[in-house]
């Protein structure tokens, strides 16, 4: 019976042994796995840019496959020293691995939307600090005070009795546990969109695992071996990465919205139902704060309240553009919408862009002046000045109001070019533009028509009023003098008036006007220049121009 009973219990611990070395193999397979897991995950996330999300979220999962190789390499130990070396080997990663969750947790809520010098100075201090500490332990022995290994069925477990720097580095990290879900959870509660809540469900979910390790380790009052974070770790990663395949979150939300979203120079704000923000770039955060508006998850109409004209803008489903002061400055906006989501079932989102097009206006305006400024006299080029002359034309017809007309022909203009050369008679014609800009009003049309050629239209006015101010602008030119390459130029200019009066059925256009008022023109030409003459009653149409007004040289 002795012998049955020493076999039996042969049989039974070697039956453990098997158990515990089974188990031993399993662990370091699961751990293997979560290693290949974190590998891919960083090489995925790097890939994709180098956006500070994905860079920290490379960096945690480096760190992590650190942590986790170095737990490999112990529960696969059986000598001190190389437990001792992989422990230590752990710390390479580990010390960082819960300031970086924090900060994947800070970035992909939006909280902060990159990391700055001062914010990692003050987060990474005591990791920093930890990893100096257990580097160096052999010297101090502040993490570790003692090192011991002892076997259990064959598994060789390494006992640690912990130093002051070692509590002070795991309350650390249960304290950037306990605030990446506090953050979480707050993105969870802040959110509408179902999605966006469940990745923050699914992330807070995946953060509370590691405690739980953590706090298992804690518990454990005979300091063995056994890292429970390290065993839990895993499924946090298993968990993570199906928050980021089933969702295709780091290829949709965060590669999109970087390339696509994030950091394009268009603003971008997408409404919900009930046109509330669910989502904003950069872009569009810095268009606000420059109208001293500051972008959260309200309603568009409460955020711009204040803004009738620029709510009106956003609420409306085609393109607006929009003038507004910034810093003094007109700018001018296109706001565009597009329809996002299905109309069917009710999701309909909108995205609305926000695009500076200033310059573009700026560029459009020159092209007109390009297209319609005389580019010498400063004055509109003949194919304009027909234009709005005859929409002055029909407006007056239709009021039954008076329009008057006036040709203007700088004399001896050619006696100018061959006297003093070409250039001087184009500073002639500048001259001639700003003494015409000057002198009549800004609702009246002017033009040059011609080389030496000039018309003016005079809305509401009669063309004893018209004969006038024609003879005003005559004596201003002939007392003006041009001086060019240290020589005085005089010149002076002949003047043709024609007015129409009410609806004149025998006046069709703009153009019998323009043609009584040359022919009034070529009379003042013959009678000596330098004087004004009125073609007289339109209403009278074949009779001979009469002169109105004369002044002799």
């Amino acid at each position: 019976m002795v012998e049955l009973a020493i076999i039996y219990r042969k049989i039974t611990w070697n039956s453990i042994y098997a158990e515990v070395f089974y188990l031993k193999i399993l662990f370091s397979l699961y751990l293997i796995l979560a290693v290949i897991l974190t590998q891919f995950l960083a090489a995925y996330c790097f890939s994709k840019g180098r956006n500070s999300y994905r860079r920290t979220f490379s960096a945690l999962v480096l760190c992590i496959s650190v942590y986790l190789i170095g737990y490999i390499m112990i529960i696969n130990s059986s000598n001190l020293q190389e437990m001792i070396f992989w422990n230590q080997f752990q710390y390479l990663g580990l010390p960082f691995v819960s300031v970086l969750w924090l900060l994947v947790a800070l970035l992909h809520t939006k909280t902060i939307n990159k990391v700055r010098s001062r914010t990692v100075i003050l987060l990474f201090i005591v990791p920093v600090i930890t990893f100096f500490i257990r580097i160096t332990n052999s010297w101090h022995h502040l993490f570790y005070k003692d090192w011991e290994i002892r076997q259990f069925f064959g598994y060789y477990d390494l006992y640690m009795e912990r130093g002051i720097w070692y509590y002070v580095h795991i309350s650390f990290v249960i304290l950037f546990l306990l605030l990446t879900m506090i953050i979480y959870f707050l993105a969870y509660l802040k959110h509408k969109d179902r999605y966006t809540k469940f990745h923050f469900l699914i992330f807070s979910f995946a953060s509370l695992l590691p405690l739980a390790g953590v706090l298992l380790l804690i518990l454990n009052s005979r300091e063995r071996s056994i890292d429970y974070a390290a065993l839990i770790m895993p499924i946090s990663l298993f968990i993570i990465s199906f928050g980021i395949f089933k969702y295709d979150f780091l290829e949709m939300r965060t590669l999109a919205r970087e390339t696509i979203f994030e950091n394009n120079l268009v603003g971008m704000i997408i409404l919900g139902p009930g046109y509330r923000i669910i989502d904003y770039n950069n872009a569009a955060k810095k268009f606000f704060r420059k109208l001293n508006i500051s972008l959260d998850n309200s309603t568009i109409d409460h955020i711009l309240k204040e803004e009738p004209e620029l709510l009106e803008t956003f609420k409306s489903e085609t393109t607006k553009d929009i003038s507004i002061v910034i810093d003094g400055e007109e700018r001018f906006f296109e706001i565009d919408a597009v329809a996002l989501g299905d109309i069917q079932v009710g999701s309909t989102k909108m995205l609305k862009t926000i695009r500076d097009v200033t310059d573009e206006k700026k560029v459009q305006k020159r092209l007109e002046v390009l297209a319609t400024i005389d580019s010498l006299s400063g004055l509109y080029n003949r194919a304009e000045f027909m234009n709005l002359a005859q929409r002055a034309f029909v407006s007056a017809k239709k009021q039954n109001g008076e329009l008057a007309l006036l040709m203007m022909d700088l004399d001896q203009f050619k006696k100018i070019n061959d006297t003093f050369g070409h250039a001087a008679g184009d500073e002639v014609i500048r001259e001639m533009g700003r003494i015409i800009m000057n002198g009549f009003r800004k609702t009246d049309v002017a033009g040059r028509v011609g080389g030496e050629e000039f018309a003016v239209v005079l809305k509401n006015t009669s063309l004893k009023e018209a004969h006038k101010k024609a003879e005003k602008i005559r004596k201003t030119v002939a007392g003006k003098k041009v001086v060019y390459d240290g020589q005085e130029i005089s010149f002076t200019i002949s003047i043709g008036v024609a007015a129409i009066c009410g609806d004149t059925d025998n006046i069709k256009g703009i153009e019998d006007i323009l043609k009584k008022a040359d022919e009034a023109l070529y009379m003042a030409k013959a009678k000596g220049r330098n004087r004004v003459v009125s073609f007289g009653s339109v209403k009278e149409e074949k009779t001979v121009p009469t002169q109105l007004g004369q002044n002799t040289n």
